[in-house]
């Protein structure tokens, strides 16, 4: 069953903790060697510049409503659909009752 993205902290999602991540090890790059940092910084800036244009083009800065929300909004309806029926077969069955020792032959 498809599931929504995953958040760390509810407000935080994981691209920007990887991108945090990759600043600061930069940060460690230049601070340790500059040639190395510069390279480094370099390369980040550049698939930086990969991903934006992905996403403006197709992503979810482009926007364009994501095809994946779909699934996931029908399977979280279903699945509610599904839990409303049990709880109504349980109310309708009524509560079953346990073998009362008193009642046996």
């Amino acid at each position: 069953m498809p599931v929504p993205s995953e958040r760390l902290a509810g407000w935080l999602s994981l691209k920007w903790l990887v991108a945090g991540v990759a600043l600061a090890a930069d940060g460690l790059l230049l601070s340790y060697d500059l040639r190395l940092g510069l390279a480094a910084g370099s390369l980040l800036a550049v698939v930086t510049v990969i991903w934006l244009y992905i996403a403006l083009r197709y992503g979810s800065l482009s926007g364009t409503p994501s095809v994946r929300m779909v699934p996931v909004e029908r399977a979280r309806q279903q699945e509610n659909l599904r839990r409303m029926a049990a709880a109504r077969d349980f109310a309708r069955s009524g509560a079953q009752q346990g073998a009362d020792p008193a009642q046996r032959p």
